[in-house]
């Protein structure tokens, strides 16, 4: 793999973060490994907005970060959308979501939402139909939960549905079942994306 810095990303790419000491990270480790689920070292994930910040959800909700100062102590495996348009698309929708949490406080973290995710499979993607309903209820305001693998992928199915593709042809399993190590069992060999490179913790 090749490594990446700052200037390598493009918009949309997905950073899946190595699980680090915090508690939290030990936490979704454990529990992703109580699972029986594979690359439980992985204990997070945000999408690049640019080749500056990664937007995610987090305990204060959904957040934007720069990744050469807050997240420069992160290492991340990179995944890329092979259509740009996809990725654009993806980037501009998490966008609009932490515009809108910082505007209302209405997207939440989903901390029980990340423990029911361990359980129960894999699910199935929304339909474009489920997605535009669910979207207009939270652009309207109404309250969300999200936990950070779950945002990549809800963001993802929005992109799709906007872009005229099926949410299920990106990524078939649904968002609320989207721990950070299914998220990247559901990226390899997913004809969407490829695996860019890797970013290394202090190097950007």
């Amino acid at each position: 793999m090749r490594q990446l810095l700052c200037r390598d990303l493009k918009p949309g790419d997905i950073l899946l973060k190595m699980a680090t000491t915090s508690f939290t990270n030990k936490l979704i480790q454990a529990g992703q490994k109580l699972a029986g689920q594979p690359n439980a070292f992985l204990g997070h994930a945000a999408i690049a907005l640019d080749t500056q910040f990664c937007i995610e959800a987090q305990a204060s909700g959904i957040t934007a970060n720069h990744l050469a100062m807050k997240n420069k102590g992160c290492g991340y495996i990179v995944y890329r959308p092979k259509n740009e348009a996809l990725g654009r698309g993806a980037a501009n929708a998490a966008k609009v979501l932490f515009d809108i949490h910082q505007s209302r406080g209405s997207l939440k973290y989903g901390a029980l939402g990340a423990f029911k995710s361990l359980f129960g499979g894999t699910g199935k993607a929304r339909t474009a139909g489920e997605m535009d309903a669910l979207l207009t209820e939270v652009l309207a305001g109404k309250g969300r939960p999200f936990f950070c693998s779950q945002f990549v992928v809800y963001v993802y199915h929005w992109a799709a549905g906007q872009s005229g593709l099926s949410p299920q042809s990106v990524f078939s399993l649904s968002d609320a079942k989207a721990t950070p190590s299914m998220l990247a069992s559901k990226l390899v060999g997913n004809p969407s994306f490829v695996e860019a490179g890797y970013m290394v913790p202090g190097e950007r």
